[in-house]
């Protein structure tokens, strides 16, 4: 490895703390569990109500209205990755049109497109929890480290690592470079991972033409 192919690795591995799309991927991850809950709440309950309700009719039109519900919030989902993660989305909420109320409930019932939104609004759940314990295990772990030389002498706090307890500031010191180094790694790889959920977003939501 060249000195210039060596500096450009370096630069690559230390630039992403300083790099704007890291922090619109955190804040994409960071919003899909709050929005996982509320889709997971919405679909799940509401799917699990209609079908129950079908024998007497009340349930067909709550199951209409939830395919409504799902391809505007798929809508606003594709507008949320490809405004945050630059994703390649270009699904369009289904909308009626110059159609009667029975032509778009068959239209919506009909399309693909509706069962493939509700089902990527309900993976959200998944991502969105997944992602929380990433973001706060890394956060907090990496934070813990950054200030052992700072806390280590406090009263009330140990610090251990692994069986042995940190008592001499080289040790802090040690751990502290160990807590920057696992942030940037920990920033890499939620970059990687929110890539995914934008190529994953893309197969879900990606067909079709969005209405503007």
């Amino acid at each position: 490895m060249t000195t210039d192919t060596a500096r450009s690795a370096l630069g690559r591995f230390l630039g992403v703390a300083v790099d704007p799309q890291t922090y619109r991927n955190l804040a994409y991850l960071l919003l899909a569990f709050p929005l996982g809950i509320v889709y997971f709440t919405v679909f799940w309950g509401g799917g699990a109500a209609g079908l129950a309700t079908v024998p007497i009719l009340v349930g067909v039109p709550v199951l209409v209205a939830l395919l409504a519900v799902a391809t505007t919030l798929a809508d606003l989902e594709s507008r949320l990755a490809a405004g945050l993660l630059g994703a390649d989305v270009s699904a369009g909420a289904t909308r009626p049109g110059d159609e009667t109320l029975g032509e778009y409930v068959q239209r919506i019932a009909l399309d693909p497109r509706s069962y493939l939104a509700v089902g990527y609004l309900l993976s959200k759940f998944v991502i969105g929890l997944v992602a929380f314990v990433a973001l706060v295990t890394s956060a907090t772990l990496s934070a813990t480290l950054v200030l052992a030389p700072a806390l280590y002498q406090r009263p009330g706090i140990a610090y251990q690592f692994g069986a042995r307890s940190v008592e001499t500031l080289p040790v802090a010191l040690g751990l502290s470079v160990t807590g920057v180094l696992l942030a940037l790694v920990s920033l890499h790889l939620l970059n990687g991972a929110a890539w995914l959920v934008g190529e994953y977003t893309e197969v879900m939501l990606g067909s079709g033409e969005r209405d503007d």
